[in-house]
């Protein structure tokens, strides 16, 4: 009766221990890597969604015709068009924001009664002095025509402020009495609408890549590992004040909306600005995981 395995069995048993070994090591492997790809894309895709539906409720409470796209240029003025003008695809997104939390509270209903005002002293019924509070930060910008906002200049040249050109739309005032609005700029607007804006900051959106100096924003390149697909909201700035972004060398306050971004970019097509982003990640240094998606500001 045989008592032990002879030297050659061992051998063939530790071969297929070893071949088993190795083959579960390899499907174990390629588990984990399905389960990191599809926690990845599900991540991406729920940051990309949050990021989308946080820039179209900002854009959407604009005022009109000052969304804007920019292109930096070092060492010189960049290149500004309004988002109905763009020739090309700009770098940085730009727009000026409707003062929405006095408006959703009804310290002010954005109407003026014609046949009451007087000259540049305008009847604003419902606007509440006291509630409104310190307004030097705020600025007026009538409606004009059909709501689209006043267009006898491009957003980009003369209109609201925009990267050193003047603000010949966007006009100071002060709050006398309640109902009262009395415009105190040097410039007197030509014409006067029955609706207006007032507006309370720009906002800037730009991936590391094309911005260089953020030094003003109280930030480090070396603060973030991917700085060039980080994309950023820029914002308390006010270009109708000679403001322009902190990392555009000047002054506000800056947020992280999203990493791993490789592309942002913002067309109109028929009336309607559509965002889109690419977000890309790589799992274990082997696998690249890519997301794009679209969103539609009316």
């Amino acid at each position: 009766m045989r008592r032990a395995f002879t030297l050659l069995e061992l051998i063939f048993v530790i071969v297929i221990s070893s071949i088993l070994a190795i083959g579960s090591f390899k499907a174990l492997g390629a588990l984990y890597l399905r389960s990191a790809k599809a926690k990845a894309i599900t991540n991406l895709s729920l940051e990309s969604q949050i990021v989308l539906d946080q820039l179209s409720a900002l854009i959407y409470n604009r005022i009109p015709n000052s969304l804007i796209g920019y292109s930096p240029t070092s060492g010189s003025p960049g290149t500004c068009e309004s988002i109905t003008e763009l020739s090309v695809s700009r770098k940085i997104l730009e727009w000026i924001a409707i003062d929405e939390a006095n408006l959703t509270s009804r310290h002010y209903d954005g109407f003026v009664d014609l046949n009451a005002s007087v000259k540049y002293i305008l009847s604003a019924l419902d606007i509440n002095k006291s509630a409104m509070g310190d307004v030097t930060n705020l600025n007026l910008v009538f409606a004009g025509t059909f709501d689209e906002g006043s267009d006898e200049l491009s957003a980009c040249n003369g209109a609201f402020g925009w990267h050193g050109n003047d603000s010949n739309l966007s006009f100071n005032f002060s709050i006398p009495e309640n109902n009262k609005i009395e415009i105190t700029d040097s410039v007197k607007p030509e014409f006067i609408y029955e609706k207006y804006y007032l507006a309370t900051t720009a906002y800037a959106v730009a991936r590391g890549e094309n911005i260089s100096d953020i030094s003003n924003c109280n930030l480090s390149k070396s603060d973030f590992s991917d700085f060039n697909n980080t994309l950023f909201l820029f914002y308390n700035y006010r270009p109708y004040k000679d403001e322009t972004f902190c990392a555009d060398g000047g002054t506000g306050d800056v947020s992280v909306l999203a990493k791993h971004v490789s592309s942002f970019r913002v067309t109109l097509e028929n009336e309607t600005i559509r965002l889109a982003i690419d977000m890309n990640k790589t799992i274990n240094d082997r696998k690249d995981v890519h997301i794009s998606k679209q969103k539609a500001v009316f």
